[in-house]
């Protein structure tokens, strides 16, 4: 597979060269949603980047050519830009915007010339509650997207927790009055127009709760409005739809997933009047993500999580017979590995990063004969990083899991160990479960704690993502089972290598990881210290509490009403009695996924019961941090902790 390669870094000389710093957190320069101009000569993208004295990254439209040369700005809302899209006939970009007059958090739709010259961008029309997903239709007449419906509910006080419907809603570039197309009282959460631009196809629930997309089901709706005519009955969720091209078929990707956002499982096909589904990719051995069909062929163009990479190829939709392409490029969304294409799908845009590329805009070429892909970067955003930065080379490896399954994972040893001692081993778990590492640039939390002399295991472990629905679905009423002991083997072949210290490991991960941080101090004293970051400790006081109840009911496999054994049996707090090792809490206070509550519980009790523990709650933060200085804190904090109980009480 043709991949451009720069050989620039490896020339620059090591007095140039330092560690990752927690400063690097705050110059790294993000790219993502590419999409490419309809007659493939231009790409638009998101840039995000911390901005002097503000505490979030603020992002911006960027422009750049195909045939590569300067990506430029086009845009510089005061809060942030996102979403470009670009009119079927590629004379217009339109985008969302937040602005003064709207407020931070209610993104209005703007358009502007193609070129991103002379005339400014043109709000195109008030959307009282903001906009998100914004797509033009094909025949370019209308633009789409998604709206909370009604008056934002009171607070004082606040009953039932109050939440609305989120609706799907059209409008005339030329035509500043929004239109419903979905009724009140269903929330669309994912869509995608016919080719004719008549019908769009929509993944809705009856309730607007986050916890209601988990129930969610496949319609499909007239683009002049009215009712969502059901398509199927979906066990799971769905994303990804797209039609055939002659408009007679949906298309989707479907799995059990444990986060909103997250795509990559089986891909169905169901008749656009309705139907029984047909699963094209029974028993495959990764996760597709994405597929468009392919121009007079009968297949489709599709992407996918591939175990530690990304991949892309050609599905036949006669036999299902899948053949990859670009077996081993890392397609750099971070949760849905995706293309944007031209129609003939003959030249695609992409976000792409590996161990030397923080993160480009690159462009892919489908060879006339669709037998290969050609990439080439269009774009150099974090050169200074990339020819400074001392990173850690990061090497794949697999070892043999619980019940001998085959489990792969990234091993990233620290770039100056020290003389005649092995590194101490943090192991870094991912959320979800339904997520992965790939084997892109570290991420800053794996680069920093190697840059202190850690060796650092980043498992994929049965859940994880990229290893088909069987793999995935096998944490399912098993959370802190086998998933863990595919964890506990990891540590156990690295240390058998001679890699890294037995005596000396922590563990740390956020949401799904952090409840695995945690279930782990409370099964075993393997670690010497712990990071529970935004994890959960009492499933059934979860339960009640958060804004996803059927996250933990589907992947628990009961109620807590009816079998609260089940909760507690993988609760952490269950089993506080055995917890010795030490463990800081790291919590947004804002948390509505997984409340704060869970951060206080699992504080008290190692607190009364004297085991070492700290607990740094971010004010204003949720599920993710988000500012600067939180961001900063955590890092500091963490590698802290780890010091103090992984080295100092050593030496």
């Amino acid at each position: 597979m043709p991949h451009e390669v720069s050989a620039a870094s490896h020339a620059v000389p090591a007095s140039q060269r330092h560690s990752v710093t927690l400063d690097t957190f705050q110059e790294q320069r993000v790219p993502t949603d590419a999409q490419i101009a309809p007659d493939g000569t231009q790409v638009a993208f998101v840039l995000d980047e911390y901005v002097e004295g503000e505490q979030k990254p603020r992002g911006r439209i960027w422009l750049v050519g195909a045939d590569g040369g300067d990506a430029r700005p086009i845009t510089s809302g005061p809060y942030g830009d996102t979403n470009p899209r670009w009119s079927p006939d590629g004379t217009r970009l339109a985008y969302l915007s937040a602005r003064e007059e709207t407020g931070r958090d209610k993104p209005q739709v703007y358009v502007v010339p193609a070129s991103g010259a002379g005339e400014p961008p043109r709000r195109v029309c008030a959307v009282p509650n903001g906009a998100g997903s914004l797509t033009w239709s094909p025949d370019g007449t209308r633009l789409a997207f998604l709206s909370p419906d009604g008056k934002e509910p009171s607070s004082e006080p606040k009953v039932n927790e109050p939440q609305r419907h989120q609706r799907l809603w059209t409008v005339r570039p030329e035509h500043d009055i929004p239109r419903p197309v979905t009724p009140a009282g269903v929330t669309v959460w994912t869509y995608a127009w016919s080719p004719d631009s008549s019908r769009l196809a929509v993944y809705s629930s009856d309730g607007p709760g986050e916890t209601d997309w988990y129930r969610g089901q496949l319609g499909v709706v007239s683009a002049a409005g009215g009712a969502v005519r059901p398509l199927t009955h979906l066990e799971h969720q769905a994303d990804a739809l797209t039609w055939s091209r002659n408009g007679e078929r949906v298309l989707y990707v479907s799995g059990e997933w444990s986060d909103r956002g997250i795509v990559g499982g089986d891909v169905f096909v169901v008749n656009a009047d309705g139907g029984e589904p047909r699963n094209l990719t029974p028993g495959i051995a990764y996760s597709p993500s994405w597929l468009a069909e392919l121009p007079d062929s009968g297949g489709f163009l599709f992407a996918a999580w591939n175990g530690l990479t990304s991949s892309t190829g050609i599905l036949n939709a006669a036999d299902g017979i899948a053949t990859l392409l670009a077996p081993d490029f890392i397609l750099g969304e971070r949760f849905q590995p995706r293309l944007s294409p031209t129609a003939d799908l003959r030249r695609f845009a992409v976000t792409h990063s590996d161990q030397e590329t923080l993160g480009d805009i690159y462009l892919g070429e489908l060879a006339a004969d669709r037998a290969s892909i050609s990439w080439r970067r269009l774009t150099h955003l974090n050169t200074l990083l990339e020819e400074t930065l001392e990173l850690a080379p990061t090497r794949r490896i697999a070892y043999d899991g619980a019940d001998g399954w085959r489990i792969e994972a990234l091993f990233t040893p620290p770039p100056r160990p020290t003389a005649g001692e092995l590194p101490p081993l943090m192991v870094y778990i991912h959320g979800g479960p339904t997520g992965a590492y790939r084997d892109a640039f570290g991420d800053l939390t794996t680069q920093r704690f190697a840059a202190a002399g850690y060796a650092v295991l980043r498992p994929n472990p049965r859940g994880s993502i990229g290893y088909g629905v069987a793999f995935a679905n096998a944490v399912l009423g098993d959370m802190g089972g086998k998933d863990f002991a595919d964890i506990l083997a990891g540590i156990e072949y690295v240390t058998a290598q001679g890699w890294a210290d037995p005596d000396r490991v922590g563990i740390q991960g956020w949401s799904y990881g952090g409840f695995m941080a945690a279930w782990a101090v409370s099964q075993t004293d393997r670690f010497k210290a712990a990071m529970m970051g935004a994890g959960i400790c009492d499933y059934i006081s979860f339960h009640a509490q958060t804004n996803i109840a059927d996250w933990d009911m589907r992947f628990i496999g009961a109620t807590p009403t009816e079998n609260p054994d089940a909760y507690r049996a993988r609760s952490a707090i269950t089993f506080a009695s055995r917890i010795t090792t030490p463990t800081l809490i790291c919590h947004g206070e804002n948390d509505a996924c997984v409340p704060v509550n869970q951060a206080y519980a699992f504080y008290r009790v190692l607190r009364e019961r004297d085991v070492p523990t700290e607990l740094a709650i971010y004010p204003r933060e949720g599920h993710g941090l988000r500012e600067r200085d939180h961001n900063r804190d955590l890092y500091e904090r963490s590698l802290r902790w780890f010091d103090r109980f992984l080295k100092n009480e050593r030496s």
